[in-house]
């Protein structure tokens, strides 16, 4: 499945467009709070998930609140590696970023999706390109990029943004031979 999850460059505050087989959604983090908030929700409005930044010194950490009542803790396991975990009880998913520009997402050790953030954007015009087994959780998935992307630009307005993405050290290395099942 392919999912694309583009950020609105002309806007007062940050809102996503999300296209996904079967179904258009929106995301928009409020203004003026002390910790990122954001709604994803679905064309018609009824709200699908809730993203919400917790207090953290130095690690990027949310919750979000999906509206079938599961609960998900998500937060960077491994600051060095950008290595962030993604916890519900049991169920584990480990989100790996790879030098440059690409992620992916494991669960149960296995590659369940991988994405990639555009190298230029104009504005906060930021876009994701995902692709992910069709039996994946597309609202996870998306509440996942979302975090990553608030907390990493930071409603960046810049006319012109031209990213170079990870140089550091990985936790896990980019399989560019993996398709979604």
């Amino acid at each position: 499945m392919d999912v694309t999850i583009q950020e609105r460059a002309a806007s007062l505050h940050t809102e996503y467009d999300i296209s996904a087989p079967g179904g258009v959604y929106y995301a928009m983090k409020e203004m003026f709070t002390l910790f990122n908030r954001v709604e994803v929700r679905v064309d018609e409005g009824r709200v699908i998930a809730r993203l919400e930044g917790q207090f953290s010194v130095l690690r990027n950490k949310y919750e979000f609140d999906l509206m079938d009542g599961r609960v998900y803790h998500f937060q960077c396991a491994d600051l060095w590696k950008s290595v962030y975990e993604c916890r519900c009880g049991d169920d584990l998913l480990t989100l790996y970023e790879h030098r440059g520009l690409n992620r992916s997402i494991f669960k149960d050790g296995r590659q369940i999706a991988a994405y990639a953030k555009n190298r230029v954007s104009f504005g906060s015009g930021n876009k994701y390109e995902v692709r992910m087994d069709a039996d994946a959780d597309l609202t996870l998935i998306v509440c996942m990029v979302l975090a990553l992307s608030l907390a990493e630009d930071n409603d960046d307005q810049t006319t012109v943004n031209f990213d170079v993405g990870s140089i550091g050290p990985q936790g896990r290395d980019f399989d560019t031979s993996w398709e979604p099942r």
